[in-house]
């Protein structure tokens, strides 16, 4: 028996949480409803039911005071007499006397009888009566109708003469009329409750599943984030201040970050693909080159006079193959965010130091340090918080790239200066650093690419110039990490100009 209604209460569970969230609120809602209005019309239906029999209950007691001051006394020198005709009443009360000796007498109308029935009272005891005589107790008896009872009030009968207690008499009133009240209080009341309840569980189930209707929204869109629209957003329509609104932000800040994340990771994952792609395509053609001549002396392909060549030709291309490597390895760091020794660097001391290398390695060029601004007579000292190696590693594979794609004998410029409200006029100060070379320069089309990895123009960029295609992409990743940015323009009167803007170091007055 235990075990089975174990198993009935385990699935009776199992139903209640297979149901949704806004069925069980609504028959939550449905059922504290209907208790709440069957709890208070018992209430009512109980306090009327004792209002009406207290009302008989005083009418009673007044009755059994007016006959215990006036005619108790009475009945014992005119005894009632159950077989006299005339011993009736013409109202609905009903009055039974029980004598001493075993006599016994009563009064009722006869339509009362046949509308109420006859109380079926006990024998009485005197003796109680006597104790009750101050404050009568009244009770309720049965009818000989079925379902009918009467309310009952006993007194003792006294002897005119001796005074002495002689019998008891009972007086009551019917309860059917009471009770038919109370029942058809209790049926009104009762069609009453069923209907507020039936309308009060429409209007819960409509309620809630108006007040589900953004947890409904927020479940579709998480269907179509699952099916892959990482754009689909909620739409915000409850105030901030509420739970729903608060969660309806929170949720599309969370959406927007995932996409956001999710975007950096499929250009991440695109371009460390590409990127691989690329240096494997690299490296391919020198890892050739080594192979077949290392095959053809193998062989015994190479003459005698020869051999020097071919060991230059294997030399260059190793030689060419780890500085390709040597870039990879600098861009991976970078990728990695590995730290940097940051310290106030000046600008013009490193870009002075670069052209000073240029001199030496290009005599024939004419290399100049000049001043931002046309209105200064020469470059001033600027200082930034950043990494000297990579600053210079920044200027030295810009005047390479120089040197390999500009004429022999072009000048180029370095100008260095701060602009105080930054380029665009706003911001905090801006060192602003320019290499200006007069070569044929770079298209527009091309401009905007030169800096991603492996890009080369198609007219003057290509292996034989020794290039890997990394430089500007080294010096890109470099000015990003100190905070600045980099691009490419046109010099006034033909060449390329590389333009960088890196923040300023504030130092306090």
């Amino acid at each position: 028996m235990k075990r089975g209604r174990w198993h009935l209460l385990t699935a009776w569970r199992r139903a209640w949480r297979a149901q949704p969230l806004r069925t069980r609120l609504a028959l939550l809602t449905t059922g504290l409803l209907t208790v709440g209005l069957f709890a208070s019309s018992l209430s009512v239906t109980s306090l009327l039911e004792n209002q009406l029999v207290g009302q008989v209950d005083a009418q009673l007691r007044a009755t059994a005071q007016a006959i215990g001051t006036q005619g108790v006394t009475a009945l014992s020198s005119s005894r009632i007499n159950r077989s006299d005709p005339d011993s009736s009443m013409p109202s609905t009360y009903y009055v039974e006397a029980q004598y001493l000796d075993g006599n016994s007498g009563q009064m009722l109308s006869p339509d009362t009888a046949d509308k109420y029935g006859v109380p079926t009272i006990r024998m009485l005891s005197v003796d109680e009566a006597v104790a009750q005589a101050s404050d009568p107790k009244l009770f309720t008896v049965d009818s000989d109708q079925l379902n009918h009872q009467w309310r009952v009030i006993i007194l003792p009968i006294d002897d005119r003469t001796s005074g002495e207690h002689i019998g008891v008499v009972a007086i009551a009133l019917p309860l059917r009329d009471v009770m038919e009240t109370v029942e058809r209080t209790r049926l009104e009341v009762a069609l009453t409750d069923f209907s507020l309840i039936l309308l009060g569980s429409m209007a819960a189930a409509y309620l809630v599943r108006r007040s589900f209707r953004t947890l409904r929204q927020i479940e579709g869109v998480a269907g179509q984030i699952a099916s892959g629209d990482l754009s689909a957003r909620v739409p915000v329509t409850e105030p901030p201040t509420t739970e729903v609104g608060s969660l309806q932000r929170a949720l599309n800040t969370m959406l927007q970050q995932n996409e956001q994340a999710f975007d950096v990771q499929v250009v991440a994952q695109e371009r460390m693909t590409r990127f691989v792609s690329d240096a494997s395509h690299e490296l391919r053609t020198p890892l050739s080159a080594i192979r077949g001549y290392g095959e053809l002396y193998r062989m015994g392909g190479v003459p005698p006079e020869r051999t020097a060549e071919v060991m230059g030709r294997i030399e260059s291309e190793a030689s060419r193959m780890g500085r390709l490597v040597d870039d990879l390895l600098q861009l991976a760091r970078m990728d990695e965010g590995r730290e940097m020794s940051m310290a106030p660097v000046n600008l013009t001391q490193i870009a002075a130091g670069a052209l000073t290398d240029m001199m030496v390695l290009a005599p024939d060029r004419d290399c100049a340090l000049i001043p931002l601004d046309d209105a200064d007579s020469e470059a001033r000292p600027v200082m930034v918080l950043g990494d000297r190696d990579r600053l210079s590693q920044v200027l030295t594979n810009l005047l390479g790239n120089v040197t390999r794609h500009t004429p022999e004998g072009s000048p180029v410029e370095i100008a260095v200066g701060t602009v105080p409200h930054g380029s665009d006029g706003t911001g905090a100060p801006t060192v602003v650093v320019e290499v200006r070379d007069h070569g044929p320069g770079v298209a527009q089309a091309d401009a905007e690419k030169v800096f991603q990895r492996f890009y080369r123009a198609d007219t003057s960029r290509n292996r034989q110039t020794g290039g890997s295609g990394l430089g500007l992409s080294i010096v890109s990743a470099i000015i990003t990490r100190h905070g600045g940015t980099v691009r490419m323009d046109q010099t006034p009167g033909g060449g390329a100009t590389v333009h960088i803007e890196l923040p300023a170091l504030v130092t306090p007055q």
